[in-house]
């Protein structure tokens, strides 16, 4: 679901650098850690949630239902992040409608791959809020990224 890519451009946006000229390249990281940390603790036990009430689906009724809270998650994610994407990615987000969990052949396929990208999003933030806990400096998110980011 569209949500997912939203969440998973957290590590994009926490290592952004602000455009040339604008923005103090600290001061924007200062700025990006006071707003990012409280998103992302509140979008992790809602993922969590989600993630949890997946697991239990087993019809498209109770999908649709686990749904509801992504579909509230991606709204309040939305609204907050609009001003923080990188040029291009809001528009590219809004190109891309959610779709009505109606419009989605519930299956086992389907069931596995969110659950996959829940958590893949699930670890992220909890690595990219690590991260910014334990940072000061924008080099020392740099290096913590590229030390607990997920591989493929």
């Amino acid at each position: 679901m569209r949500f997912l890519s939203l969440l998973l451009l957290i590590p994009g946006l926490a290592l952004a650098q602000p455009p040339a000229g604008q923005m103090d390249p600290q001061q924007f990281f200062e700025q990006s850690k006071k707003t990012m940390v409280p998103m992302m603790e509140e979008s992790l036990p809602v993922m969590k949630e989600a993630r949890a009430c997946l697991e239990k689906a087993d019809d498209q009724s109770s999908f649709e239902n686990c749904a509801e809270i992504m579909a509230e998650l991606d709204k309040k994610m939305r609204s907050r992040m609009g001003g923080m994407m990188p040029p291009g990615a809001q528009a590219r987000h809004e190109e891309k409608p959610m779709k009505d969990p109606k419009d989605i052949e519930w299956n086992a396929e389907t069931k596995k791959n969110m659950l996959f990208f829940l958590d893949q999003s699930i670890t992220v933030g909890q690595a990219m809020t690590k991260c910014f806990k334990q940072s000061s400096t924008m080099e020392q998110m740099q290096q913590c990224s590229m030390s607990v980011m997920p591989r493929k």
